[in-house]
């Protein structure tokens, strides 16, 4: 659990979660301030804990909340009874098997005429 709760050290501005940051363990290193601080070798998921990195889940992320708006805001608004909230729930669970599962996005939805986005009445 220590690795869940251990905030990295040398992050200038704020010092986040080493799960949500690092690729490897911690290493102990000396910063522009002549401080030891902890730091690890960044993965591609979030270089800072706060933002996603672009160029590796930036667009899967970004089609995944369009779709989400989409099963909510797209045609008609969602009904409060039971009927309304499994068909949004249905559509949550197409989005999320479609966009944030760790298996590829099926190539018929890359480039073409396909447009995903979310609009408001």
């Amino acid at each position: 659990t220590d690795f869940l709760l251990k905030r990295l050290s040398a992050a200038t501005y704020w010092y986040p979660s080493t799960a949500m940051v690092c690729a490897e363990r911690t290493y102990p290193t000396v910063n522009e301030k002549k401080e030891e601080v902890e730091d690890c070798l960044r993965n591609k998921i979030s270089r800072d804990g706060c933002h996603w990195c672009v160029g590796t889940v930036g667009p899967r992320y970004s089609a995944s909340v369009a779709c989400l708006l989409g099963c909510v805001h797209n045609g008609n608004e969602p009904s409060a009874n039971a009927r309304g909230s499994e068909m949004v729930r249905r559509c949550e669970r197409v989005c999320n098997e479609r966009f944030m599962s760790i298996l590829p996005v099926d190539r018929k939805w890359i480039g073409g005429k396909m447009a995903l986005f979310s609009k408001s009445v």
